[in-house]
């Protein structure tokens, strides 16, 4: 071969050049003939490429869209355009996941005789995009757990229990109180009562704008809570408007003891702890009066 002319005439060399290409790919006529397959399309399916030659396409490779409507040769060769997808390739019991595009094939006069598909297997590709998608799932479950325990804390720090007085704690909320952030502050609030033994918590709203009847029953059963570890609570800063909505909601606050500012909650809670320790003392004076009299 002295010149490009006869390169191109020499079909071997033709054969070398799509034998080469590392896709498979094969050429069929308008009733499904195979018209060439090259070497690595055929060993997709465990065959040579001249086992496959004149044979059915849809003898060859077993994919659910064969002999259907869906056949992507016959909807190129239907829609004179280029057709592409995924598919399932059945072979020896295993399924190869395979990515397909097909075109048709047209003769010097322009008209179609035919149809070609060229498809690669994407098994690696598909196990490597499985991988990534769930190391990006880990990644932003992780991410919403960080921002929720994130949260969590703030919503601690927005919380404070504090020791107001020897024996009283106070937890003063500001701001939007929902049911996650008023079941944060029972939990601080009921730690700090464990923690100090106070016989006294005052839960101020004041700076809360307002509250619905979930958060309201939040607040009686905090109440109730800190009833059973020993602790009287105060609500103080009730303004009229979260006043009404408890109402509406039929919220029982009976066994709840309101004052109007935080300031009367504590004067309150003073003025019973004066009481308990005057009650003590007279209580051991009256002991020691009778221990000496006994004596």
């Amino acid at each position: 071969m002295n010149n490009l002319n006869e390169i191109y005439k020499d079909e071997g060399f033709l054969s070398e050049i799509i034998n080469a290409i590392t896709s498979g790919i094969f050429v069929t006529d308008l009733e499904h003939n195979i018209l060439m397959i090259n070497a690595t399309g055929a060993e997709m399916v465990g065959r040579s490429p001249g086992d496959c030659f004149d044979r059915k396409c849809y003898e060859i490779f077993n994919t659910p869209m064969c002999r259907t409507d869906s056949c992507t040769c016959k909807l190129s060769v239907q829609n004179k355009s280029v057709n592409h997808g995924q598919t399932i390739l059945r072979h020896d019991d295993k399924e190869i996941a395979v990515e397909y595009t097909s075109r048709p094939l047209k003769n010097y006069k322009n008209k179609i005789v035919g149809c070609v598909e060229n498809f690669i297997d994407i098994t690696n590709r598909l196990e490597q995009e499985k991988i990534i998608l769930d190391q990006q799932k880990k990644l932003i479950e992780k991410r919403e757990e960080d921002i929720r325990h994130l949260q969590d804390e703030i919503l601690e720090l927005s919380t404070p229990v504090i020791e107001v007085w020897d024996g009283i704690l106070a937890l003063p909320l500001i701001g939007t109180v929902d049911s996650h952030r008023a079941r944060i502050a029972m939990e601080l609030l009921l730690e700090a009562i464990e923690r100090t033994r106070a016989p006294f918590v005052i839960i101020d709203i004041t700076g809360v704008p307002t509250v619905d009847a979930d958060v309201a029953n939040h607040i009686l059963q905090t109440v109730n809570a800190a009833k059973f570890m020993g602790s009287e609570a105060i609500l103080t800063g009730v303004c009229p408007h979260i006043a009404r909505i408890i109402a509406q909601g039929a919220v029982d606050m009976s066994s709840l003891t309101v004052r109007g500012r935080m300031t009367d909650g504590l004067h309150f809670a003073i003025h019973k702890l004066l009481q308990k320790e005057k009650a003590l003392k007279n209580v051991n004076l009256q002991a020691n009066d009778q221990l000496s009299n006994v004596s």
